[in-house]
């Protein structure tokens, strides 16, 4: 029996083919990774500035003890080899870089490099000159100079940033050895120069961050050529993936300014994946004539060998001459849309000998710096993750191919994925053209109800098989013949949370209302779906998790508010529900923390630590504990007085909590102003109307004003005070004729008249609906009224505790008045918080009432101190607890 012989396989030769490519030119582009790369080497040379300057010892610290690993003998034993290998990588390494570039005519890398070298040579002179002008004692200038003029060139060059941005440079060409291995003589000849104690460890470091950092923004100015699969290794990488194409059309240029040309491609590339490589290992193995070694089938496979040489030869790449490139792009994109997924570098349409019309989604490794860029960048900004992001270029390929598998696979879409083929750089996926139109080209009109409901109830098949899309928006759904269809599901999971879920069913509903209207949106997904899903997408329906699409379609918030209470009226309990935090910082976390920075710089600046030191020392504490309690009770009478004026229901706790918060805000504000803004914005996010927020917010500080001139009045009257009043010198009484004179006569003037009308009836119409409401309510007008009582007094009785506390009182209605009147005309002062002018008012009145200057500005400080300075910490612990449960 005879034993057959292997053959070599024919699949290496494909059948020949004439392609019509339409392409953009490659070109040189800006590369994002160059540019983090240098943001990446700036930050590092801040960090060893900032080490330098504040952790010298430690700097100095680490530098002897890796100069202590090599002894005196060792250093000299190695000082020759140290020398030659210094004199190859100053000389002869920059050199070999830039012949090697020029040999490869890389000319713009050439110009590239000049630019590094001159940025790195000009960087450090320049860090040099700003440290020897502004900062001459400073341990970092001290380095600088060290580094740059003790390791240089000719006494001129700081050879290390030069060659590090000269590396950076060469470095753009992949898989160049010249460049590792530069890369590694660089890294020995620092480490022997350390050891050798010619420089320090900072220095070096920073030296070769300088150079990377003017290599690579040199780099990202003057740009690179993007390693990509095109032209002949784009058709190549087409047949690889198993597919015949006579037409590939680049079809994601329609809405850029990248010119499209034309060639005709003749290839005889294998169809499908095919050996190659070992291919080639025979062809070089029969060629050599050393080799006496024969396989018996070795005469078939040198001619096979020889025919796919011949007809390799034929392969070439023409330009295409008469072709109307952009109509054939403009043609297929008509018949066959496509968006562009964010991940996908490139989209092309080939059609095959048959005529089919395939997708090509090109995957290219120079554009993965973006994708991971905005997932650190979703990761930064939310605190949900429900997205996936792959940190590779197969991992992104892997990850999308295998949700469309999983989509097909649960009949949420005919089967259309074909192949995928990978290249050194690139990667593309092929999938079987679709030609239903993009949702974002349909008008709301032309969709049914039917097609509607086709869309929930796909995404519901979805969520139950375990799947999640993660970014739904008009680009990423279809208008079929049976209804909507979701695709592009690359950023879905396979196992995805509850809350991925629930942000889907939110950016659906978003979405068709930009589409169809919002009546429409929940009436069908009413209809479609359970109400235990409606209500778990409540509290997700906000802007900052949709897509940048689905929000352009909202013109501003109300547009979008009222898509929340469409879905309120429909599913009441759905708008009671607050919403989840799902950012880690907005506008409203931003100015809570720079609140914060001011008020801890305000608060520095403002107290004289020496007079509140001899305030403190002086000081009963018995009578200081009992001041700071008295004191926190303001925060439970103006919580009480908000509950009580709201006509909605507001938690007490809740309501006091605020208040605590308002003393944060309080120091950065005038007086009054801050505590109303937080509680405007407390009852808004109550769900109270602006107006009503407003006027709520305004009779609180009218009914204060009302509260502290009875309270004083009915002190004076209970006391006796009242009767003892004598009757003021005529000069004084002539004062007060002539000013309510002057005001009869200002009224008589009828533009005054209605410049002062103008400026009372906003405020009158804002409170009058409330006043009306508040007449009907006796308890409620009650209850604010205890409240106000409340906040005065707890004032007032926390001003006396604090001027008991050095020995001295006074009667409790000279008290009230000097507190209530001195506390008044300071806070009429503009000022942060007050801060100053309450003080002055407060130490001038308590002089007046009789207590010694000393004591007075003691007292003043004192009293501050509890209701102002040491309430900051309360405050910000207050305004995080509000922020984060959504209060405010």
């Amino acid at each position: 029996m005879t034993t057959p012989q292997p053959q070599i396989s024919r699949s290496t030769i494909g059948p020949r083919r004439s392609v019509l490519l339409i392409d953009a030119e490659q070109r040189w582009a800006r590369q994002p990774s160059d540019l983090v790369a240098a943001i990446f080497a700036l930050l590092v040379i801040v960090a060893i500035s900032l080490l330098t300057v504040y952790a010298r010892s430690t700097t100095i610290a680490v530098t002897s003890d890796v100069r202590r690993v090599a002894d005196s003998a060792l250093a000299t034993f190695f000082l020759f080899p140290i020398n030659i290998l210094e004199g190859i990588f100053s000389f002869f390494l920059p050199l070999v870089l830039l012949v090697a570039m020029a040999v490869r005519r890389r000319w713009r890398s050439i110009l590239a490099a000049v630019v590094g070298v001159v940025s790195a040579i000009g960087f450090s002179y320049l860090m040099l000159f700003a440290g020897d002008h502004w900062f001459p004692q400073s341990p970092l200038t001290v380095l600088i100079t060290e580094t740059i003029t003790d390791k240089t060139l000719s006494s001129l060059i700081p050879y290390v940033a030069v060659i590090t941005a000269l590396l950076t440079v060469a470095g753009s060409a992949r898989n160049s050895r010249l460049v590792d291995w530069g890369w590694i003589l660089t890294g020995v000849v620092l480490l022997l120069s350390i050891l050798q104690g010619n420089q320090t460890l900072p220095g070096a470091l920073l030296s070769g961050f300088i150079g990377m950092f003017s290599g690579s923004l040199a780099r990202y100015v003057i740009g690179t050529i993007p390693n990509r699969e095109t032209r002949m290794r784009l058709v190549r990488l087409t047949r690889k993936a198993g597919i015949d194409p006579v037409q590939i059309v680049r079809i994601d240029t329609a809405h850029t300014d990248d010119e499209l040309r034309a060639w005709t491609v003749t290839t005889t590339a294998p169809l499908g994946y095919a050996d190659t490589s070992a291919l080639q290992k025979l062809r070089e193995l029969w060629a050599n004539p050393e080799v006496t070694y024969r396989d018996p089938h070795s005469s078939a496979g040198q001619e096979m060998i020889s025919q796919v040489d011949e007809l390799e030869a034929d392969n070439g790449i023409e330009p295409a001459l008469g072709v109307l490139s952009e109509h054939i792009r403009n043609d297929l994109l008509a018949r066959y849309p496509l968006a562009k997924p964010d991940s996908v570098s490139r989209t092309y349409v080939a059609v095959d000998a048959d005529g089919v019309a395939y997708h090509l989604l090109v995957f290219d490794d120079d554009r993965q710096i973006i994708g991971r860029l905005n997932e650190a960048w979703m990761k930064l900004r939310l605190k949900l993750s429900f997205r996936t992001v792959s940190r590779t270029l197969h991992g992104t390929a892997d990850h999308f191919a295998l949700m469309q598998l999983a989509v097909e696979n649960a009949g949420l879409m005919e089967p259309r994925f074909v192949s995928v083929a990978d290249a050194d750089q690139s990667i593309m996926l092929v999938g079987r053209a679709m030609a239903d139109p993009l949702l974002s080209t349909v008008s709301g009109e032309d969709i049914s109800d039917v097609c509607l409901d086709r869309f929930w109830h796909n995404l519901d098949i979805a969520h139950q098989r375990g799947l999640s899309h993660g970014n739904i928006h008009s680009d990423s759904v279809r208008m079929s013949s049976t209804g909507l269809i979701i695709t592009t599901w690359h950023n879905g999971s396979l196992a995805a949370t509850d809350i991925a879920r629930s942000i889907d069913l939110a950016q659906g509903v978003a979405m068709l209302a930009t589409i169809v209207g919002v009546q429409r949106t929940v009436d069908s997904l009413t209809r479609c779906m359970s109400y235990e899903r409606i209500v778990s997408l409540a509290p997700l329906l906000q802007l900052s998790i949709m897509p940048e699409r689905t929000r352009a379609g909202f013109k501003n918030s109300k547009d979008f508010a009222a898509l929340r209470e469409a879905l309120s009226e429909q599913i009441p309990v759905a708008g009671s529900i607050d919403p989840i935090e799902v950012k880690r910082f907005s506008a409203k976390t931003i100015i809570t923390a720079s609140i914060g920075v001011v008020a801890v710089f305000v608060l520095i600046g403002s107290v004289n630590f020496d007079e509140l030191r001899v305030a403190i020392s002086n000081a009963n504490p018995a009578w200081m504990v009992a001041s700071f309690t008295a004191g926190l009770f303001t925060y439970v009478g103006a919580g009480l007085t908000l509950k009580a004026y709201t006509p909605e229901h507001i938690p007490l706790r809740q309501s006091v909590l605020v208040q605590v918060a308002a003393s944060l805000v309080t120091l950065v504000t005038p007086a009054g102003i801050g505590p109303a803004a937080l509680n405007l914005r407390f009852l808004q996010k109550k769900r109270v109307a602006t107006a009503a927020a407003i006027a709520t917010v305004t009779v609180v500080q009218v009914a204060q004003i009302v509260t502290t001139v009875l309270l004083l009045l009915a002190l004076t009257l209970v006391t006796g005070e009242l009767g003892k009043l004598s009757i003021p010198s005529g000069s004084v009484l002539s004062g007060i004729a002539v000013a309510v004179s002057l005001v009869i006569v200002l009224l008589l003037i009828r533009p005054f008249r209605t410049w002062m009308m103008t400026k009372i009836e906003p405020t009158l119409r804002q409170i009058w609906p409330r006043l009306v409401w508040l007449g009907t309510h006796p308890q409620r007008l009650l209850v604010g009224f205890i409240g106000s009582l409340l906040m005065t007094a707890a004032f007032v009785t926390c001003f006396g505790f604090a001027l008991k506390s050095f020995g001295y009182d006074l009667p409790l209605v000279t008290l009230a008045v000097t507190y209530l009147v001195s506390n008044t005309v300071g806070s009429m002062v503009p000022s942060p918080g007050g801060i100053g002018p309450v003080e002055a008012a407060l130490t001038g009145g308590l002089v007046v009432a009789g207590v010694p200057y000393s004591v007075a500005l003691s007292t003043a400080v004192l009293y501050r101190l509890f209701t102002f300075w040491g309430r900051v910490p309360l405050g910000y612990i207050g305004l995080r607890i509000a922020t984060k449960k959504n209060y405010v």
